[in-house]
C-alpha cells in the first residue's frame, strides 16, 4: 500500500461537532450521555487501568483511564468495535488509540494518555466497503510501539499496522475472504490464524512475509 500521508497532528478527519467543557468529550450532545456497564478492562501498569464502558441508552462508548480508584480522564467515542475479552485498544506512554465504527467504516481514535485530549485519527481500509463485526476475529494487537488492525469485511479482511507516535499507517496486508480466528505479536512479528488457511506471520516493522515455523512460531 502506498503509506498514508496523514498522521495524529494532520488534519482531523474523524472528529466532528465541538468540543464540551469537560476534557476528553468529543461529540455535543443535547441530554449529557451517562456510562453504563463496562465491556472491558486493560491493565497498563500496576497503578492504571483503561476501561471502555456501554453509553446508557445508545449506542457510543466511553473510554476511561482509572488511577487505582479514581477517574483520571473520561472520553466518548463512537460505536466501539472491541468486544469483552478482545480490545479495540492500544497505547503507548503517550497515545491511546482506541477502534470504533462509523458510519459502518472501520476508524482509529486517538487521545493522549495524560488527559485524553483529541489527537486526530484516521479511516482503516479505505478502498473497501463496509465493515462487519465477526465475533470470533480479534480486533487489535499492539506490542505498545505500533498497533495492528484487523479489519473485516463481508467477504475479504485486512491487517493495517500504525505507528502509535506518529498516527501513520506504516503498512497493510489484504488476508482475502478466508475469516480470521486468531492473532498475537512477538517481538519482532506479528501472526494471524486463519480457518482454513493456518498461521500468516508479517514483520511487525515492514509486514514482510515470514515463515511459520515448527509449533507455529513465526521466523525472521
Amino acid at each position: 500500500m502506498a503509506r498514508q500521508r496523514l498522521g495524529w497532528l494532520g488534519p482531523v478527519i474523524v472528529l466532528v461537532g465541538a468540543a464540551v467543557a469537560a476534557v476528553g468529550v468529543w461529540y455535543m450532545v443535547h441530554a449529557k450521555p451517562a456510562a453504563g456497564a463496562v465491556i472491558d478492562a486493560l491493565a497498563v501498569d500496576g497503578h492504571r487501568v483503561l476501561v471502555v464502558r456501554a453509553e446508557v441508552g445508545g449506542d457510543r462508548a466511553f473510554v476511561e483511564l482509572r488511577e487505582d480508584d479514581q477517574v483520571a480522564w473520561q472520553a466518548l467515542v463512537p460505536h466501539y468495535a472491541g468486544r469483552t475479552g478482545t480490545p479495540g485498544i492500544a497505547w503507548s506512554p503517550r497515545v491511546v488509540s482506541v477502534r470504533v465504527v462509523r458510519d459502518g467504516h472501520a476508524e482509529l481514535f486517538a487521545l493522549t494518555m495524560q488527559d485524553a485530549s483529541k489527537l486526530g485519527g484516521m479511516r482503516l481500509a479505505p478502498e473497501h466497503g463496509p465493515v462487519k463485526d465477526d465475533p470470533a476475529s480479534p480486533v487489535t494487537l499492539t506490542d505498545h510501539v505500533r498497533s495492528y488492525e484487523v479489519v473485516s469485511g463481508a467477504d475479504w479482511h485486512q491487517l493495517v499496522a500504525v505507528d502509535l507516535t506518529s498516527g501513520r499507517a506504516l503498512w497493510s496486508r489484504e488476508l482475502g475472504p478466508t475469516p480470521v480466528r486468531g492473532g498475537g505479536v512477538t517481538d519482532t512479528a506479528v501472526w494471524i490464524e486463519q480457518s482454513p488457511g493456518g498461521r500468516q506471520c508479517f514483520a511487525a516493522l515492514t509486514g514482510n512475509a515470514r515463515p511459520a515455523g515448527a509449533g507455529g512460531r513465526c521466523g525472521s
